[in-house]
């Protein structure tokens, strides 16, 4: 009989990490692993950290501290850190942070099984070599469909060839969806649940270093989105929240900018989904035939998650942003005049 393997995985950072934490836990749960909610319970610990400002780096070093002193005292033997902090600072953290037994990247994660099961039988595995993931892909959106086959994308599901999926899987994980089929273990019982629209961003913001460590902007297919919804709703979800660095611009590797306005209603027409909500919209590429979609279509709430990071021209400017206060003032009423409670 296989021995027990147990593991649990603590998540900061925005919901893009909840859903590559349920991949992770998809994969792991496919290959035998017992998942389980509290750090303690676990064989090992893996933290999907976040790595965008300095209160949440401090969040993700304090976790990972945390799971390591669960070792003098409980089943704990080996603490794992991943996501954004751990990409975008690989062995620099490693180096910093000894009490990590291993600090794994996003390319480490179509095999994390074979990782976790090293490390926790006294191995080591190197520690990830940060690189700018932009470099990954090429500069054309509309060639990137076909290369990021053999790029890691967290959310968008596995990167070897649909035969290396498991044909049977355990109870409770997302079957294949296409080329790229998400593996996926929900991690709570919750009504609501993000979906990965798209990953990576093309905008350079001066402040951002995002898409160095997410890489370019690539779409997920349309089928892939709603095979995961239809999911979701099977798993008892009501609500979905669609996400990604850039919502605005899905579908414009995939030659159609506006596909998340046909998108919408299909997704809205998901047996068991009564609500659909749209967030990280960008306030420079808001379209007037999504902001029709958004407010007109039943089960689309009409929430508009914009970032304003300033108005002013001369700031925005410096920051490599686009807009100014007249025109976001012009989107604000276009948007209230259509949905007042919007």
């Amino acid at each position: 009989m296989p021995e027990r393997r147990t593991v649990a995985l603590v998540t900061l950072g925005c919901a893009r990490n909840e859903v590559d934490s349920e991949e992770l836990a998809g994969r792991l749960a496919a290959d035998g692993w017992e998942l389980v909610e509290n750090a303690e319970e676990a064989d090992v610990a893996v933290v999907n950290t976040c790595g965008f400002v300095e209160a949440a780096k401090k969040d993700s070093v304090d976790a990972l501290l945390e799971a390591n002193d669960l070792k003098d005292h409980g089943r704990t033997q080996a603490v794992v850190a991943v996501g954004c902090m751990a990409e975008r600072y690989g062995k620099e953290l490693a180096e910093a942070l000894p009490e990590a037994d291993g600090v794994l990247g996003f390319d480490d994660y179509a095999d994390i099984s074979n990782r976790l099961q090293t490390i926790l039988s006294g191995g080591s595995v190197e520690a990830h070599t940060p690189r700018d993931r932009r470099k990954l892909l090429p500069l054309s959106p509309v060639e990137r469909q076909q290369a990021a086959s053999g790029v890691a994308l967290p959310g968008h599901g596995a990167v070897e060839a649909p035969a290396a999926v498991p044909e049977d899987l355990p109870e409770g994980l997302a079957p294949a969806s296409g080329p790229r089929a998400p593996l996926r273990r929900r991690l709570d019982a919750s009504p609501v649940a993000s979906v990965k629209l798209a990953s990576g961003c093309d905008r350079r913001c001066s402040f951002c270093a995002i898409p160095s460590f997410r890489g370019s902007f690539v779409s997920r297919r349309p089928s892939d989105v709603l095979n995961e919804t239809r999911w979701l709703a099977e798993q008892g979800v009501k609500e979905i929240m669609l996400v990604s660095e850039n919502n605005t611009s899905y579908g414009k590797d995939l030659g159609d900018i506006r596909l998340l306005e046909s998108l919408l209603p299909e997704l809205a027409g998901v047996d068991g989904i009564e609500r659909v909500r749209v967030s990280y919209l960008q306030p420079a590429e808001m379209r007037p035939g999504l902001i029709d979609v958004l407010t007109s279509t039943e089960k689309v709430a009409p929430y508009f998650d914009l970032s304003f990071q300033h108005s002013a021209p001369d700031v925005l400017r410096a920051m490599r942003r686009f807009g100014d206060t007249d025109r976001f003032l012009e989107l604000l009423e276009t948007i209230r005049s259509k949905a007042p409670t919007a």
